[in-house]
């Protein structure tokens, strides 16, 4: 006997374990093999950036001598210091980008200051738009802690 449950994701078979579909075998036996190897090759990524210094030397000998050349020569010590130095170009323009991102966020959030400043100089004396206080006639709406009074512009 063959019974549907309609679940929230999925459709699933309940019974006796006999003629199972493709589609409930998917949940039966977990995620599907090409988010898997995704998931998987995103944690190998993750790992990757956590190498101690002795790991990184170690896979750039391993490098070096993958290309063909041999440990203790003069190529190798070529090949293990430009590498090395490719490494720290890429972090050092890495550095100047977020750098340069952090600085137009600077100048950004400094700029709209300004305008608001520029702006609210402009209508400090001007009675189109008058600033209510303590000190100005009227009072003090407790239901919104607001001040109002004649010709108040809203806050």
């Amino acid at each position: 006997m063959n019974t549907w449950f309609y679940g929230k994701f999925d459709v699933h078979r309940v019974g006796d374990g006999r003629g199972w579909s493709s589609r409930s075998a998917t949940v039966r036996n977990g995620l599907p093999t090409g988010i898997k190897l995704g998931l998987a090759a995103a944690c190998a990524l993750g790992l990757a950036a956590c190498v101690t210094p002795q790991e990184r030397h170690a896979m750039d000998q391993s490098q070096c001598y993958a290309f063909g050349f041999e440990p203790e020569t003069e190529p190798f010590a070529e090949c293990m210091m430009g590498l090395h130095q490719e490494r720290a170009a890429a972090q050092a323009n890495s550095n100047l980008f977020w750098q340069a991102q952090r600085a137009d966020q600077n100048r950004r959030r400094d700029a709209q200051q300004d305008l608001y400043k520029i702006a609210s100089l402009q209508r400090s004396g001007d009675p189109r738009f008058p600033v209510c206080g303590a000190s100005s006639d009227g009072g003090m709406d407790r239901r919104t802690m607001t001040w109002y009074g004649p010709n108040c512009r809203a806050r």
